[in-house]
C-alpha cells in the first residue's frame, strides 16, 4: 500500500461497536510501505471532546485523531486549513442542513517511517 485516505471517517471508530481506532491505525501501519502516506480528514469536535461526540454528532477533535494515528507509528508530515470553518460552532451534527458541506474539518498527512 502506498498512500491510503481515509476522508471523514476517523470518527467512526468506536470500541463498543466493535470498530478501534488504534487497531486499524496500527493494521495500515503494518500494511503500508516505508515513506508511505496516510491521510485523514475529517469533522472536527471541539477541543477537549475527543471522541465523545463521534457518534452523536459525527465530529472528533483532532488532537485525539493525531495522538492515536502517531501512537500507531505514524508521523505527521503536514496539515491544512483548507477545510477549515472558524464560525462552525462544532455543535451540530454534520448533516444538519444549516452546517452540512460547510463543517470545519481537518485535514493530516502522516508518513511511515
Amino acid at each position: 500500500m502506498a498512500a491510503p485516505v481515509l476522508p471523514r471517517s476517523a470518527h467512526r471508530a468506536d470500541p463498543g461497536q466493535g470498530r478501534d481506532g488504534a487497531h486499524f491505525n496500527r493494521a495500515v501501519y503494518e500494511r503500508l510501505k516505508p515513506g508511505g502516506s496516510y491521510v485523514i480528514v475529517d469533522h472536527a469536535a471541539a477541543i477537549g471532546a475527543g471522541t465523545s461526540v463521534a457518534q452523536s454528532l459525527h465530529r472528533i477533535e483532532p488532537a485525539s485523531v493525531r495522538e492515536e494515528v502517531e501512537a500507531a507509528g505514524f508521523v505527521l508530515d503536514a496539515e491544512s486549513t483548507i477545510l477549515a470553518n472558524k464560525d462552525d460552532s462544532h455543535s451540530i451534527k454534520v448533516f444538519d442542513p444549516s452546517i452540512k458541506g460547510e463543517t470545519d474539518r481537518f485535514a493530516y498527512r502522516f508518513v511511515k517511517p
